[in-house]
């Protein structure tokens, strides 16, 4: 029983580390403080947006085919059987152990722990992703970008990735409906759900850069995450959004909101198909145009997934281009920004009001995995700005958040942009919590961040390990305790014998 006595307390103390353990990772959200910013009233603010930067789902490419043996070195042992001679026969054995003791078995043993890998990792984000939406209750959510680990895969890949994608790393979510991109006709009230659907912005590693996005990427991504480019108007009516036609945002008096999903990857050049870069230059446009008509009703939310042009020093990010050779067509084959040209396009475009002000707002993009908050001022900033990092975008003045705050830009002169820092587990599975709604008394939407980190993967995986172990630990002492049960029985018996 001494055996007994042992595992039964080392299970005690296992169970007590694993409940407390698994009771953090299932309720992190709280023991952090997660919860979307709220109005001054304390209210629920009715646009509350889970923001998730680049999970990058990874793939099998790297685990040998299923048509390739998973022994290779036993295959030389048919024709090694046909000689005679002892000799050879015998080197031959020989060379096969040592291939198959330093390359064959090392390989197989990579190839699990790397199937092992993958599924932890999908489980990981859906971790993150499920909890997260659990505690918070976002009112809409989106991945901007990157949503899988690499462009150049191929279709099969590219479908198996998607498929572990809805079903396991985001699962319970939802496609954004196909009829919501080319709406017209009245919105039948419940016919969306926003609160179960996942808005998919594509990144680099979804569609390819400039130099090499094309059609064939581009259809494949928007069969399974929709479009590349489109944007919903919502109205503000009671406290309470509601989705509106393009005639119904046309005419509404109202408090308006606008979420904008652009793509960016083609916006510079060169590119390797003007057709895909003429219909993201069009869509910009049209969006331009329609904010010319906006007032300090409105409000638009731009999800993208390259930054805004900045200079060295804002973010950990720096601009960076590379390009492909020229007899490949020169075009863009990595960067870490747009150019300084397309991002006035965009801030000049959807958020210059009235020369010196700035239509309300929020840009939210990816990318850049650590993540960055900057502020864009209408105009120059110099007050309390002694030794701070500023960049310049046309008139726009872009310097760090806190910065921001001691040179005390107004609101209405500026618009922020925030880089959401990577969900992935080396960044410690984050969310960007964003708020949005109308300030009655300043008569104008208000919008706030905040993130929420989990940690990195390894505490999920040591979490789990620990809940296992536990558990076996438990089912052990199941037949020992009955063992010493029945021992203890046997030993009355006798005694009571004895004593007859």
């Amino acid at each position: 029983m001494r055996l007994y006595n042992v595992l039964l307390t080392a299970w005690k103390f296992l169970a007590l580390v694993a409940v407390l353990s698994s009771a953090y990772i299932y309720l992190y959200p709280a023991v952090h403080g997660c919860k979307f910013p709220s109005p001054q009233d304390g209210s629920l603010a009715p646009f509350r947006l889970l923001a998730l930067g680049d999970p990058q789902l990874e793939g099998d490419t790297s685990l040998p085919k299923a048509t390739v043996p998973t022994f290779p070195s036993l295959g030389r042992l048919s024709d090694l059987t046909r000689t005679w001679s002892v000799n050879v026969l015998g080197k031959g054995l020989i060379d096969i152990a040592k291939e198959l003791v330093k390359e064959d078995i090392p390989k197989l043993l990579h190839s699990y722990r790397k199937r092992i890998d993958l599924v932890g990792n999908d489980y990981y984000l859906a971790h993150v992703y499920r909890t997260v939406t659990w505690w918070t209750k976002p009112s809409h959510a989106v991945v901007l970008g990157d949503l899988l680990g690499s462009q150049w895969m191929n279709d099969e890949e590219f479908e198996r990735r998607s498929h572990r994608f809805w079903t396991r790393a985001f699962r319970g979510a939802e496609k954004v409906s196909d009829n919501i991109f080319d709406y017209v006709e009245v919105v039948r009230e419940g016919s969306m759900k926003w609160d179960k659907s996942l808005i998919t912005v594509a990144g680099n590693h979804d569609i390819g850069y400039a130099g090499d996005l094309d059609e064939s990427t581009v259809e494949r991504f928007e069969k399974r995450y929709g479009k590349v480019n489109w944007y919903i108007t919502f109205g503000l009516e009671n406290g309470q959004l509601r989705m509106l036609t393009r005639n119904q945002a046309a005419f509404a008096e109202g408090p308006r909101l606008k979420v904008i999903v652009l793509n960016t990857m083609n916006l510079d050049s060169p590119v390797h198909s003007k057709a895909l870069q003429k219909e993201t230059e069009r869509f910009l446009d049209d969006q331009i145009a329609s904010s010319a008509g906006q007032g300090y009703l409105d409000a638009t939310v731009l999800l993208t997934h390259i930054p805004l042009h900045k200079q060295e020093g804002l973010c950990v990010d720096g601009p960076f281009f590379t390009h492909y050779p020229d007899h490949h067509g020169a075009g863009i084959s990595e960067q870490n920004h747009l150019t300084e040209a397309s991002s006035r396009s965009i801030l000049d475009g959807l958020y210059e009001f009235e020369g010196s002000f700035a239509t309300a707002g929020m840009i939210l993009n990816g990318h850049d995995h650590e993540g960055c908050d900057v502020i864009h001022a209408r105009g120059a900033v110099s007050d309390g700005l002694d030794n701070a990092t500023t960049s310049s975008i046309g008139d726009w003045t872009s310097l760090r958040r806190e910065d921001a705050q001691k040179a005390k830009v107004r609101s209405d002169r500026s618009v922020r942009e925030v880089t959401v820092r990577s969900m992935m587990g080396a960044y410690g599975g984050n969310s960007g919590l964003v708020s949005g709604w109308f300030d009655k008394k300043e008569r104008r939407w208000r919008f706030e961040y905040q993130s929420c980190m989990f940690g990195v993967q390894h505490i999920w995986w040591a979490v789990h390990i620990l809940d296992l172990v536990t558990v076996l630990v438990g089912l052990a002492l199941i037949p020992l305790s009955l063992l010493g049960a029945g021992s203890f029985i046997e030993k009355q018996s006798n005694s009571v014998k004895k004593n007859q």
